[in-house]
């Protein structure tokens, strides 16, 4: 898959969820909504997050920082980045929804992200890679 099959694919698919999003937020009043509806409305939110910062740091990976690299790597690199600073974004919203957010939560919050990311860089750097010519 080259750069341009990737945005086109990952930018129609983060536009649909984007449309769902404020589908959601424009259809359902959050005080009658059952749990379906929540569910719904963090799962697009997540969706369209996670895509949204993927094609961005892919771009800006390529753009940017200039690195030639195997284009599946810096793929996954963003993509993994973007899901987990989307799942950080709904996890606050989840605990601000439930009025149990503070500072320290952030903080703890913040410190798992990054605690997974380094641990995510760690398992991978000890793998073999497969892609070497």
């Amino acid at each position: 898959m080259n750069a341009k099959n990737y945005s086109l694919i990952m930018g129609a698919a983060t536009i649909i969820a984007w449309v769902g999003f404020f589908t959601i937020i424009f259809n359902f009043d959050p005080q009658e909504a059952n749990w379906i509806i929540f569910i719904l409305f963090y799962l697009s939110l997540f969706l369209a997050v996670s895509g949204t910062l993927s094609i961005i740091g892919f771009f800006a990976r390529i753009l940017l920082l200039r690195k030639r690299s195997i284009l599946r790597y810096l793929v996954a690199e963003s993509f993994r980045q973007a899901t987990i600073v989307a799942a950080a974004l709904v996890v606050t919203m989840i605990l601000q929804s439930v009025r149990i957010l503070t500072w320290w939560n952030m903080a703890l919050l913040i410190l798992a992200a990054a605690a997974l990311e380094f641990l995510i860089l760690l398992f991978k750097k000890n793998q073999p890679d497969n892609f070497q010519s």
